[in-house]
């Protein structure tokens, strides 16, 4: 595993003293993202109208009451009517289509989950890059105003000429620059990073995240799942769209007829039942088809997409992470080297010009390295949009 040390900035804190700054992890920010986040909470609302809908297709029709009173003249009528529509041969495949629909939906929150995820870590990465970017370039800054000023005093002192002096200035200044930058970048980020969690305090610093070694994952990515998802609930609603021959309906109820004092009671039974010989689902049924079509379409394409994805995330990932631990080996001498150089600056034994190279090589090897680990850290992001949250799969019915 790669670890990354952040220059000027505090990385581990145990038992901290009172008034040292709260360390935050990436883990501790992501914590928030629960089931009750408003970014969680919006994006479950496809999930919640897929289960009504399968709800909706599970219940039986309701029945239906109807009074009927007739009274033209001397004789009069009133009948009472109940009716059901039983259901129909195709109601089993509906509510497994609506089941298939449900499953979607749970992939594609999950996929939802894993991205909004991939948003906070992306979000906290550049705010431990810039921390730690502001926390080296801050360090540098310190060690040469501290030659700038000596720099200045001996100059007045007639010990050393002006030029020694005023370059030393202009590296303070450059330096100065890009903190300010650095610095910038930082406040940005963390205003980003209080808006996803809003409980981090003020003063807290983050933990620029390791890099892991790759586990390649040959599970189903979750938008693979989903597509799989509806394909089947495709199917079923094909095959339940070939199924036109409707239920009939059934009638009973009581009929009273009253002419003078004279009354008639009897019970009325009937069925209402519609002929299929014009109207055969025909136009549900092409519709069905080029549904089940487009599905099996869709998962294919899905299928390919994630496959080419996963590969060449792969590549950058490994490509990058390689070259972050050659970088390693060469800057974990780099303020060994400084203070060897500014030893010998300060014994006379080097130029300034040979110290502010030296300054200069070690300042952009380190920045470099934190480019790098952005990169790398957005390219570890893309492998695992690619691979998907491993242990977030959601149950199938796929038959």
């Amino acid at each position: 595993m790669l670890r990354h040390v952040m220059a000027g900035a505090l990385l581990v804190v145990t038992a901290a003293p009172a008034g040292a700054q709260t360390v935050v992890t990436e883990s501790e920010f992501l914590s928030v993202l629960g089931p009750d986040h408003p970014a969680v909470v919006q994006a479950a609302e496809d999930l919640a109208i897929a289960r009504a809908s399968h709800v909706d297709v599970s219940a039986f029709e309701n029945p239906a009451l109807e009074v009927v009173r007739e009274d033209p003249g001397p004789a009069s009528q009133t009948d009472l009517m109940l009716s059901w529509q039983l259901p129909d041969a195709s109601r089993g495949l509906e509510i497994k289509a609506a089941e298939h629909r449900v499953r979607s939906a749970e992939a594609t929150l999950a996929q939802a989950i894993l991205s909004l995820r991939l948003e906070m870590r992306e979000i906290y990465a550049q705010w431990a890059i810039a921390a730690a970017r502001e926390g080296r370039l801050g360090a540098q800054l310190e060690r040469i105003d501290a030659l700038a000023r000596r720099g200045q005093v001996r100059a007045k002192r007639g010990e050393t000429s002006g030029l020694e002096a005023h370059l030393l200035q202009l590296a303070a200044h450059s330096l100065a620059a890009r903190l300010a930058l650095a610095t910038a970048d930082e406040a940005e980020a963390r205003a980003r990073i209080m808006s996803w969690n809003p409980r981090i305090a003020g003063d807290a610093r983050p933990v620029l995240p390791e890099l892991s070694a790759h586990q390649k994952l040959n599970d189903p990515h979750p938008l693979v799942f989903a597509a799989e998802a509806e394909l089947a609930a495709a199917r079923a609603a094909r095959n339940a769209a070939r199924r036109f021959i409707r239920s009939p309906e059934l009638m009973g109820g009581w009929q009273r007829q009253q002419d003078g004092g004279e009354s008639l009671d009897g019970p009325l039974l009937g069925l209402r039942w519609s002929i299929p010989l014009f109207r055969r689902n025909q136009a549900e049924t092409l519709i069905a088809d080029a549904r089940l079509r487009a599905a099996a379409a869709k998962l294919e394409h899905v299928q390919r997409e994630i496959g080419a994805h996963r590969e060449a995330a792969v590549a950058r990932y490994t490509s990058l992470a390689s070259s972050i631990a050659r970088l390693e080996l060469t800057s974990a001498e780099n303020d060994r080297m400084l203070r060897g150089a500014e030893a010998a600056f300060l014994a006379g034994e080097a130029t300034v010009t040979e110290f502010l190279e030296t300054l200069r090589s070690a300042t952009e090897a380190e920045l470099t390295l934190l480019e790098l680990s952005d990169a790398a850290l957005a390219a570890l992001r893309d492998l695992q949009r690619f691979q998907g949250p491993g242990d977030a799969k959601p149950p199938m019915l796929i038959e």
